[in-house]
């Protein structure tokens, strides 16, 4: 029988000989798609398209002649004229594909060009830059036309992400354009683009946008494994056309580039997948991708094919927190099982880097946005922290009592630790590093979300966040104090876990601030977010061509609306027992969904502030049991269930009802339909 290794270096061999072989997805024709649901309220926030023929919505920009330069939206005649002449065609929103051009004639053989940009600041007849080559942009790529004929891109040449085309005459003859349209190939398994497994639907309009435009990023961030970008970067134009991955579908960074599997970026796609889509299998795809590649020290890799890059300590135990996420909304024993001694491996190889002081002390210095320095780092040892907090539970999955018991430990003793020596007391927060003044927002909004410090520090570290806010968006103290996407979508869903009424207003309050500007600045794709910006003191919005405006790692506020703001999520593997806990801010109502393999658990409150009135509704399917939070805004309050009184205002009478004073809180509330309300003690 092979040996691990080699049985790990036999699927590699594989997977490369595959890139050889399989056909590039080339689409076809438009999924058919069954029959529309009922019209929801919230589905008028959904920006997936109809139908995986995606048209343009308006003329952008004319340059030279271009005569009647509308006529082409509605299948009329455009005609462009003389060299350097050009049409720049809006889609409205950003989209994906393969592009085809119709035309209806020309004055003999002409030759058009086709350009794309995400940004209207890189609007032009070079494309923005996608490939990582020395280059600046993409040049273009160009159509023979020699009279009546109809253009469509070779599929190596895919757009992952553009919302802008400017197609531009090269010769100095004319055309006549009569149609142009892009073949959508985001999202290959779903049948329907529009129809999501879940939703959220809330008092606050930009939210609801919000939280759509999170999942429609993670929706085009979702490929063909066989549509991932070429490297190195082809000497000219751009390559699409490279195996990034097992599968049929798979999660990647970004749209436009790179569109390779990076572990970080996993830690918020993996969540926000399965809360808008309940999309487990393109993560699973990417976790597996990550595994095979797996060197023999243990070392997993900081990106996957075709980048193939290693030397990350903190992007190392991103691929082992996802596998605890994708096996929470799963269950999945079979992959477990086929990457445990993968996954155990890749622990003993962080542990073997823990110190005399119990911390772990990083070699493998690359990260998301810097290089960092060597040493007893805070986020990679918050990392791993939550990588030994979970791998117990899987370890006790496995059947590994012992090592399930190791892990824990070894958790309690890292947390001493980082508590010890990571902890400023006067500041209200951790440091970057043991003698450093830097209270990085990444490693402290991780050590919030994940739960590893308690609920006093967690206050406080909420507060010494909003103190870095700007204008515009949270900064990153550990980047320069540039404005945090990434880091940023860690922080979010912080404050949502550090809790109370201070700290839910200030997870609500960014997610508008920062995301309602990247949503609707001029120069964004009025539909996707970011993979950086700027200050607003900078010249420019994005710096370079080459940023990603369709970015996995900026989605973080889609989760955080349904686990947190709804309150809904699962707290034990498939779903079989879960959370309703709301944190309603200074909304009115929530409601939405989450999918599990038990089925759909749907929920909503309503809350009167005048009044002081509390309705809430639950349904979930056998099999599942849930605990509720009735959140008491202060107030002493009674909570019924189905009519039944359950808490008197001190006093539980079903449900094992408890108080904190900031909740009360019921157990174990069975499968079925219930209706949960509260009123003011008194009233």
């Amino acid at each position: 029988m092979p040996s691990r290794v080699s049985a790990r270096r036999t699927a590699t061999a594989a997977l490369a000989v595959t890139a050889l072989t399989l056909p590039v997805f080339l689409g076809g024709a438009p999924a058919a798609r069954s029959a529309p649901a009922a019209k929801a309220p919230w589905q008028v926030y959904n920006l997936s398209p109809a139908s995986r023929t995606v048209k343009p919505a308006a003329v952008f920009r004319t340059n030279g002649t271009v005569t009647d330069p509308a006529a082409v939206l509605d299948g009329g005649r455009t005609r462009l004229s003389g060299a350097g002449s050009y049409l720049t065609l809006d889609f409205g929103k950003d989209v994906t594909g393969l592009v085809t051009l119709r035309f209806a004639g020309s004055d003999g053989p002409q030759r058009v060009g086709l350009a794309f940009s995400e940004s209207s600041e890189y609007v032009g007849i070079q494309t923005d830059a996608s490939t990582g080559g020395p280059r600046s942009r993409d040049g273009a790529i160009h159509a023979d036309v020699d009279g009546a004929t109809t253009y469509t891109m070779p599929a190596k040449y895919l757009r992952g992400g553009f919302r802008y085309l400017t197609l531009f005459m090269e010769s100095a003859g004319s055309v006549e354009l009569e149609g142009v349209s892009a073949h959508f190939t985001a999202a290959p398994e779903m049948d329907d683009l529009r129809d999501y497994a879940n939703y959220f639907y809330s008092s606050d309009e930009l939210l609801n946008r919000i939280w759509y435009a999170g999942a429609y990023t993670i929706q085009l961030n979702t490929i063909d494994p066989r549509t991932g970008r070429i490297w190195e970067a082809p000497a000219t134009a751009w390559d699409n056309s490279g195996l990034v991955g097992v599968g049929d579908t798979i999660l990647v960074d970004g749209a436009k580039r790179d569109r390779t599997v990076w572990p970080g970026d996993l830690g918020v796609e993996v969540p926000a997948a399965y809360a808008a889509f309940n999309d487990t299998e393109s993560a699973r795809n990417a976790l597996t991708t990550v595994y095979l590649h797996q060197r023999d020290t243990g070392e997993l890799p900081y990106a996957g094919p075709m980048l193939n890059k290693y030397g990350s300590d903190t992007y190392h135990l991103w691929t082992l927190a996802a596998s605890w996420d994708y096996y929470l909304y799963t269950a999945d024993r079979a992959w477990l099982a086929q990457v445990w001694d993968d996954y155990t491996q890749a622990v003993d190889y962080s542990l073997a880097k823990v110190n005399a002081r119990g911390l772990l002390s990083i070699t493998g210095t690359s990260d998301s946005v810097r290089i960092l320095a060597k040493g007893e780092n805070l986020i990679a040892n918050v990392l791993l922290w939550r990588v030994l907090t979970t791998g117990s539970q899987l370890a006790a999955a496995q059947g590994e009592a012992g090592r399930a018991a190791d892990y824990a430990a070894r958790a309690d003793a890292l947390r001493t630790a980082i508590d010890t020596h990571l902890w400023d007391e006067a500041a209200g927060a951790y440091k970057f590093y043991p003698d450093s003044t830097i209270h990085a927002q990444d490693g402290n909004s991780l050590a919030v979300w994940y739960g590893l410090a308690d609920q006093g520090k967690a206050r406080r570290i909420s507060e010494k966040l909003k103190g870095n806010w700007s204008p515009i968006g949270t900064t990153a103290p550990e980047n320069k104090g540039n404005p945090g996407v990434f880091s940023g979508s860690m922080e979010v869903n912080a404050h949502f876990v550090a809790g109370g009424q201070k700290a839910d207003q200030a997870g609500v309050d960014i997610i508008r601030r920062q995301w309602g500007y990247m949503l609707d600045h001029p120069q964004g794709t009025k539909s996707t977010f970011w993979e950086s910006f700027r200050n607003l003191e900078d010249s420019c919005v994005f710096c370079s061509s080459y940023v990603s405006l369709a970015h996995a790692w900026a989605t973080g506020p889609t989760p955080a609306l349904t686990f947190s703001v709804l309150g809904l999520k699962p707290t034990a593997p498939a779903g079989r027992t879960y959370d309703f806990v709301p944190h309603p801010a200074d909304l009115t109502f929530a409601r939405g969904r989450i999918t599990t393999p038990q089925g759909r658990i749907e929920a909503s409150w309503r809350l009167d502030r005048d009044t002081g009135v509390y309705r809430a509704t639950l349904t979930a399917p056998r099999g599942t049991t849930g605990r509720v939070g009735v959140p008491t805004l202060g107030a002493r309050i009674k909570v019924f269930v189905d009519g039944r009184l359950v808490w008197n205002g001190h006093k539980g009478k079903a449900y094992g009802a408890s108080s904190d004073g900031e909740y009360v809180y019921l157990d174990g509330l069975p499968a079925g339909r219930h209706t949960v309300t509260a009123d003011r003690l008194g009233d």
